[in-house]
């Protein structure tokens, strides 16, 4: 549930610090609604621009916040990381008087003290303080973890993608005679478990190979599957035929049938295109 809700947040292409400054504005206006609720609850007076100048302890989670999460980037230390956080909670804490301070100088007929506003938020703000910037620190880490898995998989998959596929196929014929097949002749695969056939340009072979372990193997740009028994080699296909239901029928340069099941004619029709250059509806 946790790690669902970090997914949600980060998959997002807004930025962290849209993010933030979309929680402490609703962190403000909560606080408001808390005030006067509390007020009606009192049967007392209400006065939101008190309300706001107390709530300003909400807006300093917006600079602060993002001046650690640009520091705990700079290390994978979690000590470091902890006293950076532990810093922040006491500047915080300690910058907060200060800033009602200011304001209420400026703007307002009475100045509240430093002392008086310190105790007030040590009391109110405290905890909710430590939970805040405690949970900004995990949701750092697992996001920043979630990025290099992410990166890994990137990388490997591109590894994958530049390694050299099988160019030949070694055999054995009924002599057991090995031959080697050049896979750019080969028109198709055929399940028949516990093998498969090959059905090259000369003549139908078999393979003591599953087909899926083959598909593994092969040039994903030449061969593409189009059933759960076949495996195509696309330069060898001369026509296609819908059938109209999601199925389609290609025909092979020698004149064989065979059927693109509709599970596979989305990534059939995508790889027949690139390697045609041309756009199959």
């Amino acid at each position: 549930m946790f790690q669902s809700v970090i997914d949600q947040i980060f998959q997002s292409k807004q930025k962290p610090n849209f993010i933030i400054t979309a929680c402490v504005l609703l962190f403000v206006f909560t606080n408001v609604v808390l005030d006067y609720s509390f007020t009606l609850f009192q049967n007392s007076a209400f006065y939101i621009s008190e309300s706001l100048l107390f709530s300003s302890y909400w807006v300093l989670f917006l600079p602060l916040l993002i001046v650690v999460l640009k520091w705990i980037r700079k290390t994978e230390n979690l000590t470091v990381r902890i006293l950076v956080i532990s810093a922040a909670i006491l500047l915080h804490l300690f910058s907060y008087p200060i800033l009602v301070w200011i304001i209420s100088k400026a703007f307002y007929d009475h100045t509240f003290s430093y002392w008086q506003t310190f105790n007030f938020g040590l009391s109110a703000y405290f905890i909710k303080t430590v939970i805040i910037y405690g949970f900004s620190l995990m949701v750092f880490i697992l996001w920043n973890r979630k990025s290099e898995s992410l990166q890994l998989k990137e990388k490997i998959d591109e590894q994958r993608k530049g390694q050299n596929f099988i160019r030949s196929i070694l055999i054995s014929d009924p002599h057991n005679k090995k031959l080697l097949l050049e896979a750019a002749e080969i028109l198709y695969f055929e399940a028949n478990s516990p093998y498969i056939n090959i059905y090259h340009s000369s003549k139908k072979y078999l393979h003591t190979q599953t087909l899926r372990a083959l598909e593994t193997q092969l040039d994903e740009k030449q061969f593409v599957r189009i059933h759960k028994s076949h495996i195509v080699n696309i330069s060898k296909i001369s026509s296609i035929q819908s059938r109209q239901n999601g199925d389609y029928d290609v025909t092979l340069c020698e004149d064989t049938i065979l059927r693109v099941s509709r599970n596979y004619a989305k990534n059939f029709k995508s790889k027949f295109s690139e390697h045609n250059q041309l756009t199959l509806k």
